[in-house]
């Protein structure tokens, strides 16, 4: 579990994303967490153009680089080790030797986004994806089934089947549904582990 959970490094690795969207990822973080992480920076880190990396390679990077809680926002394809072709890529991970969690914007938008409204969805996905690891390195463990928030929308805790969706189904059915609200299980853990009765609300 982390020691100092309310600092958050929110690091690019080699990714295209803006600052200005970075930061707006950062506030949102904030908001969700709100009363646990109270403060992120961001920072940028060279990284060689590479189509895909080891996802736990990645997070051992960045753990040497910057240390405690970090969020790795990269643009490669994040690979697994796993023998089967269709769970050895993902969207996002987590490390749990360290508290570096990474996500990958490679499959959540278009492969060239030309409107405003496109880049808004990637965003959005984007966002979700981060808060599903942010959440996992606060100790959330995922929901296979689908849990809502009180708002309506999905936990953003809540994983679903990718198997049953494939990729471009699971982006849709499940991080499309997903909000930036806890559901109340999620919200118990947080407030109960972290002291923050009043939070999340």
């Amino acid at each position: 579990m982390l020691t100092d959970q309310s600092h958050l490094n929110i690091v690019r690795a080699g990714s295209y994303i803006t600052y200005s969207s970075l930061k707006e990822i950062g506030n949102r973080i904030l908001e969700s967490f709100d009363g646990i992480i109270m403060r992120y920076d961001l920072v940028h880190r060279d990284m060689p153009f590479v189509d895909s990396i080891d996802a736990l390679l990645l997070t051992m990077i960045l753990d040497e680089g910057f240390g405690g809680h970090t969020l790795g926002i990269t643009d490669a394809h994040l690979k697994t080790r796993d023998s089967d072709e269709f769970y050895n890529g993902i969207f996002g991970g987590k490390n749990p030797k360290n508290d570096v969690a990474v996500v990958s914007t490679s499959k959540l938008g278009p492969e060239k986004i030309t409107t405003r409204e496109e880049y808004n969805l990637f965003l959005s996905r984007t966002l979700k994806v981060c808060l599903h690891e942010v959440g996992h390195n606060l100790g959330l463990t995922d929901h296979a089934s689908y849990k809502t928030a009180p708002d309506g929308c999905l936990c953003p805790m809540s994983r679903g089947e990718l198997n049953k969706f494939g990729f471009k189904g699971y982006v849709t059915a499940i991080i499309d549904g997903r909000g930036q609200g806890f559901c109340n299980d999620c919200t118990y853990f947080l407030s109960r582990v972290y002291e923050r009765r009043e939070a999340l609300h």
